[in-house]
């Protein structure tokens, strides 16, 4: 089911048996790890199977961005919220 995803740990498994309880969803998915377990191939395997498909794939590197600022870029912000914000923003 996941061709570029290799792999038989209990772990794994747990992981991508999710992936069909999110198809019909509208949700976002936040995944987290350690550097280098596959978040991004993981992340982009559930788009590509999930009825969002022909929406676009926005992967966020969460530990490029400042703590301070992480809720924001996730989430939005509304105009003023922030000192030099003057229009809001999506998440």
């Amino acid at each position: 089911m996941f061709e570029e995803i290799v792999g038989t740990s209990p772990a794994l498994k747990a992981v991508l048996s999710v992936s069909p309880k999110l198809r019909p969803s509208d949700s976002t998915v936040l995944i987290t790890g350690e550097t280098g377990t596959g978040k991004e191939l993981v992340a982009r395997a559930i788009h590509r199977r999930s009825d969002r498909t022909s929406r676009a794939f926005v992967s966020v590197n969460c530990a490029a961005i400042p703590r301070e600022l992480i809720a924001s870029e996730l989430f939005g912000h509304e105009k003023g919220a922030f000192n030099g914000r003057d229009s809001a923003a999506l998440g």
